[in-house]
């Protein structure tokens, strides 16, 4: 007989197998379900998949094109601030010089006066560099500009509108060793190159400059130096615009000039005429700077100036076959009379005095064209000597008359021979010397050192 306790215990085992039957079953329909709409979801997940690469690859190129960009944007920047960094180190501004014209010269005071156009480089640094948006990177150009002088040290950006629209900062040129000047026209401002700011001031000057240090010691055989001193003086100080340790001066170059000149940094015109002298056209001007020998003193703050020379020689043909071959002849006619008798002195002292009476006239119109300077010079040193000569031979007549008379006869004409050697000497001494002076001025003008 069964208990009630042993049935109540198999109803509930007979529950849980029941619903774990149930769940099993459920399991598995839900499995096949699953299989038969795994195709469909699969689709589905590859072509949301597809388009999310699309999406990527397309924000992608855009990433690109705008790196692409960017790069380039950098780039330019890069560029810019290159020449940023180059415009802080050492600058120079660069001198050219042309002269046109040397009027006459007045030795005695030295003064010049000359025509000249002083044209000056220099890359500016005011403004950074502007490209536009091509993919070569060219410079943004303008058109229908000019730059205007404003004052001395400045220009001013002019449309044809009149309308300021930019300024620059120019070197302001000093000439140092001019007496007075004045512009033919007006200052010229151009901007040369818009990639390095290269910028070109030029100007035509008519100065009358005053030369240190002319003697005239040796005329007619001197040569002197034209000289032109340029100078930066304002702005130069420590911290200034044209900083001296930061501006350096120089000389022209062929990329600036760009050939419109034989010489970059200066020469003299090809038809330039100096009265009275000549110079070596294919030696040309000499450059050279020097220490300014005013403004701040020392060796640390010391600035330079640019010194422009023409070496010049004066022509001296009017002097070399019209006064001296007459001077020669004359004193060897002077000399010719000592073969005279010595009771002749009357005639022969009236022949020398009238030789005497001719150089002298000639003295009157020679020093009609001598420079009136405060000391002696070559040729009047010469025309002095030959007079004195010639008053000389005067009283070596009157001692041997005198000798003569009183019984000295065999002695005097040891004293003819004696102050004909002597005058002899002294007159071939003289002419040989003075053409040895116009040979070494002519040999010099030719080349020669």
């Amino acid at each position: 007989m069964e208990s009630p306790t042993s049935g109540r215990y198999a109803r509930t085992e007979y529950c849980q197998t029941s619903i774990m039957d149930q769940n099993l079953q459920s399991h598995r329909r839900q499995q096949q379900t699953t299989d038969t709409s795994m195709p469909i979801a699969r689709n589905s997940s590859f072509q949301q998949m597809r388009s999310e690469s699309m999406d990527f690859n397309r924000t992608l190129g855009e990433e690109q094109v705008s790196l692409m960009e960017s790069r380039k944007n950098r780039s330019y920047a890069s560029i810019n601030e290159l020449v940023r960094q180059s415009k802080r180190g050492k600058q120079s501004i660069r001198f050219q010089v042309v002269i046109w014209y040397i009027g006459q010269i007045d030795m005695v005071q030295g003064r010049v006066p000359v025509t000249f156009r002083v044209t000056i480089f220099w890359n500016d640094q005011s403004e950074a560099l502007d490209f536009d948006d091509s993919e070569s990177g060219s410079l943004s150009s303008k058109s229908s500009h000019y730059w205007k002088m404003h004052g001395r040290q400045s220009a001013v950006f002019q449309e044809m509108k009149d309308e300021q629209a930019d300024s620059v900062q120019v070197p302001p040129v000093s000439i140092l060793n001019a007496v007075t000047f004045d512009t033919i026209g007006s200052p010229e401002v151009l901007l040369l190159r818009e990639d390095t700011r290269l910028m070109r001031w030029t100007c035509m000057y008519k100065a009358i400059l005053v030369q240190e240090n002319w003697r005239l010691d040796n005329f007619p055989h001197d040569h002197h130096d034209i000289t032109l001193k340029l100078g930066i003086l304002a702005h130069r100080m420590l911290g200034d615009h044209w900083d001296r340790k930061n501006w350096e001066l120089g000389l022209a170059t062929d990329a600036d000039s760009r050939g419109s000149t034989r010489v970059p940094h200066g020469l003299c015109v090809d038809n330039l005429r100096i009265p009275e002298f000549m110079f070596d056209n294919a030696k040309g001007l000499r450059f050279s700077f020097c220490p300014l020998k005013h403004g701040p003193g020392g060796r640390t703050n010391s600035d330079l100036c640019l010194e422009v020379k023409l070496r010049i020689y004066r022509e001296s043909h009017y002097y070399d076959y019209n006064i001296m071959p007459l001077l020669g002849l004359l004193n060897l006619v002077a000399i010719s009379t000592l073969f005279l008798e010595p009771q002749n002195f009357f005639q022969r002292a009236l022949l020398i005095l009238n030789i005497a009476f001719v150089e002298i006239g000639i003295r009157m119109t020679t020093d009609q064209r001598l420079p009136h300077a405060s000391y002696q010079i070559k040729l009047q040193k010469i025309l002095n000597e030959y007079f004195v000569g010639l008053l000389c031979l005067v009283l070596e007549g009157n001692l041997v008359y005198v000798l003569h008379q009183n019984g000295f006869t065999t002695h005097v004409r040891y004293c003819d021979l004696v102050a004909a050697v002597l005058m002899l000497t002294h007159n071939s001494y003289t002419i040989i010397g003075y053409y040895y002076d116009a040979h070494l001025l002519r040999w010099s003008l030719a080349g020669g050192s």
